[in-house]
Parts: structure tokens; sequence; C-alpha cells
């Protein structure tokens, strides 16, 4: 009589199998919510950078305004 320890390796690899998918789903769990706040915090990061750029954008075309007005007033045509 041959005597295997093939069913009870298959035992081990089923249940090495089992703890290998809930180490994942524990990591999953856990990594899930981190990332939907980094992904939540990337938005709001995106949004004010947005926002600095529109009033960058716009305290630039007001120098230049305010220059184009200061190269034409009477005071700078004096100085020339």
């Amino acid at each position: 009589m041959v005597v295997t320890d093939a069913p009870t390796r298959m035992s081990r690899t089923d249940e090495v199998h089992r703890i290998t998918e809930n180490v994942y789903k524990s990591i999953m769990e856990q990594f899930n919510p981190c990332l939907r706040n980094f992904i939540a915090m990337a938005k709001s990061y995106e949004k004010a950078l947005t926002s600095v750029t529109f009033a960058a954008k716009g305290y630039f075309d007001a120098l230049v305004r305010m220059g184009e007005m200061a190269s034409e007033s009477q005071g700078s045509k004096d100085l020339a």
C-alpha cells in the first residue's frame, strides 16, 4: 500500500490560498479609504491651484494695464 499526502497538500494549498485572500482583502479594506482620501485631497489641490492661477493672471493683467496707463500719463511724457 502506497501512502500519499496529496489530500494533505491540497488542503494546505487551499488554506494558504484562503489566508492569502484574507490578507489581500484586509490590505484593500485599509487601502481604499486612504486612496479615496488621497483622491479627494488631489481634487481640492487642483481646485486651489486653478484659483491661484486665475488670481495670478488677474494680478498680471492689472499690472500690465497700470504700466500702460503710467506710460501714457503726462508725468511719464515729461520724463522722456
